[in-house]
């Protein structure tokens, strides 16, 4: 699995699970949010899609997805 550093550009949030694509996951209820500007070291799980970008928070461990328009990859 690759691994990089985003940063968010305009506030994203979510339900923790929604990434994860098999149905049996605990995560529905709870939410996350990232604010602009804020950097995270990421593992990358899908940014092919056009519309959906999946990673994984290496801080938190909370897989996310993110339309591609609101981050971009930092060296």
């Amino acid at each position: 699995m690759t691994c990089c550093k985003i940063e968010i550009l305009e506030p994203h949030s979510g339900e923790i699970g929604e990434a994860i694509t098999h149905e049996d996951h605990l995560f529905e209820a709870e939410e996350y949010h990232y604010e602009s500007g804020q950097k995270l070291e990421v593992a990358v799980h899908n940014t092919v899609d056009s519309h959906w970008h999946i990673f994984t928070d290496l801080d938190s461990g909370h897989r996310f997805k993110i339309p591609p328009q609101k981050y971009r990859l930092v060296c």
